[in-house]
């Protein structure tokens, strides 16, 4: 794996907007060693510190639901205007400890974004990381749709969310993004790395949180800005989950399809973002609860069924609760030598003989 940093995206963007810079040569620097932690990423990386501040120091851009294909936490989702001129503009939002990772070619300008919880980043281990399948993905995704354009550029990659909270689990997400990053088998250039103190400022309590309150890409233009969705509010939300049960249970909906709408066109639809062992657990687990429940039945009916002591068939293996381990083991040893001398117990057996003569 790849991650190079590089002065040339800063350099494009002054022309971009000034028609100059200042950047007269192109460098580039690779990352050799993984880093300790997030401090010795950015004392490491200066560029990528000045490109964060001067990230968060751009205000908030609202934005209309028209043309934004928007994503919630855990989903993905690749673009490219060229296919699909109805989404002009990616974007997701709320990355408190979770992080928002946007991705372009430099020459196909397809993008993809990605929002990444802390949830899944770590619980079954780097191995099984949602985080490495998920950009597996985007780059994927990438690629394909770049095509003729592949070969000619690279994929940039920036960034965004994890702001410095008291427990640090953001910081443990902006590591393990940074290391799935590092070890796959893609060239990278890290643009922007806005993460940790990069995207904390303090509340009116005092309190740590984040900066970025969402972050969005224009399509056509390719530049990548802070922004907000005043209508992804939290009645929104709750009535988006309302719509989603009606749909799956087929008692019909209360939204239109704006959103399948902008993406009939789309190669790739938006989908979630899942930890591959935990998404495997669940796509099995009809299957085998199916099967267990199959082989129960096949015991049961080898099984032949015994008799009591009254001759009522015990059916399978049951038993009764006197029968049971935990009933023997509470009762007392007193009560034990009664239990033991009843079932030693017999009655003696009598041969009765028929009575003769018997007058009625």
């Amino acid at each position: 794996m790849v991650i190079k940093v590089t002065n040339s995206s800063k350099r494009k963007q002054d022309i971009a907007i000034c028609e100059t810079s200042t950047i007269s040569e192109t460098e580039e620097r690779i990352m050799e060693n993984f880093p300790v932690d997030l401090e010795d990423f950015f004392s490491t990386y200066p560029e990528i510190c000045e490109r964060n501040l001067e990230f968060t120091a751009t205000p908030n851009k609202p934005l209309k639901r028209d043309g934004v294909l928007f994503i919630t936490q855990r989903r993905q989702a690749t673009s490219d205007i060229r296919e699909n001129p109805k989404v002009q503009i990616l974007g997701s939002h709320a990355a408190m400890t979770c992080h928002i990772v946007v991705m372009r070619h430099t020459e196909s300008y397809v993008a993809s974004i990605g929002h990444f919880d802390n949830f899944s980043c770590w619980q079954f281990g780097d191995e099984s990381s949602a985080h490495k399948e998920g950009l597996k993905v985007m780059m994927e995704e990438i690629e394909f749709l770049s095509k003729g354009d592949l070969e000619e550029g690279h994929i940039q990659v920036s960034v965004f969310g994890g702001y410095t909270d008291e427990r640090g689990e953001a910081a443990k997400n902006s590591m393990a993004l940074l290391s799935a990053l590092h070890e796959s088998d893609r060239l990278l250039e890290m643009v922007h790395f806005c993460v940790g103190p990069y995207n904390t400022c303090k509340d009116k309590q005092g309190k740590n949180t984040a900066i970025l309150i969402g972050i969005a890409m224009d399509l056509r233009s390719q530049i990548i800005f802070p922004a907000s969705f005043p209508w992804n509010n939290f009645e929104d939300f709750s009535t988006q989950l309302q719509d989603r049960v009606l749909r799956r249970t087929g008692q019909g909906k209360i939204l239109d399809d704006d959103d399948k709408n902008k993406t009939k066109l789309s190669t790739f639809k938006p989908k979630a973002l899942r930890n591959p062992k935990t998404y495997k657990n669940l796509e099995n687990s009809v299957s085998d609860k199916e099967k267990l429940h199959k082989l129960k039945v096949d015991e049961e009916n080898k099984t032949e069924f015994t008799t009591d002591s009254f001759g009522n068939k015990k059916f399978g293996n049951l038993k009764s609760f006197t029968e049971s381990k935990s009933f023997q083991q509470s009762m007392s040893k007193e009560f034990q030598e009664i239990s033991l001398k009843e079932k030693t117990r017999t009655l003696t057996k009598m041969e009765l003989k028929p009575v003769k003569n018997r007058v009625a």
